[in-house]
């Protein structure tokens, strides 16, 4: 299998790979969508909420906002995040506070509530790792390829997780492997 960088921006990365078939490439997709785990709201525990948006619609989109995940944080762990804002003003995923100096909103301009006069949101949340195949909000990004030639695709990585565009490519070749190992272990065992 060869990898070649054919075009690389901060939103966007380009990769050629020759020497697989459509299966390995669609698990390769597949892998960084819903395999590589991502940092996401878990609970909402909501104090107040005096904003336009119904307690169920402020707890989908502070759930919709990925963090970068720290570098201590194991599938057992999680991650407080806490807000509390008065309006008139816009609430930011940058105004989320969390108790992981590393766990930042991966888009701090994504807009949660626009808060009126006299207008409160007041909340504590849990963040958990997560996989796509649990629940679209840990979906790595937006991923898809292109057959070239017999064995040649090229493929389009948008990371929207916390990881830059090559980090999700390398969790996801180390999904696989991990996935073939148990593999090989449970056939041993038959």
């Amino acid at each position: 299998m060869d990898i070649e960088t054919v075009e690389e921006t901060d939103d966007v990365l380009k990769l050629e790979v020759s020497g697989i078939n459509e299966a390995i490439a669609n698990s390769l997709r597949r892998a960084m969508m819903v395999k590589v785990p991502t940092l996401a709201v878990e609970e909402l525990d909501i104090n107040s909420n005096e904003s336009a948006l119904y307690d169920e619609m402020l707890a989908n989109r502070v759930g919709q906002v990925p963090f970068t995940i720290p570098q201590n944080v194991d599938e057992e762990d999680t991650v407080h995040i806490a807000l509390t804002q008065e309006g008139p003003g816009t609430v930011l995923a940058e105004d989320l506070k969390a108790d992981n100096d590393e766990a930042e909103p991966v888009n701090p301009e994504a807009v949660i509530v626009d808060l009126k006069e006299d207008q409160k949101v007041d909340f504590e949340a849990t963040a958990t790792l997560g996989t796509g195949d649990e629940h679209a909000k840990h979906q790595g990004g937006t991923i898809g390829y292109e057959k070239l030639d017999d064995g040649e695709f090229r493929f389009r990585i948008e990371s929207t997780s916390g990881y830059s565009n090559e980090e999700l490519f390398e969790q996801a070749i180390e999904e696989i492997r991990n996935e073939l190992d148990e593999f090989e272990e449970a056939v041993a065992e038959l």
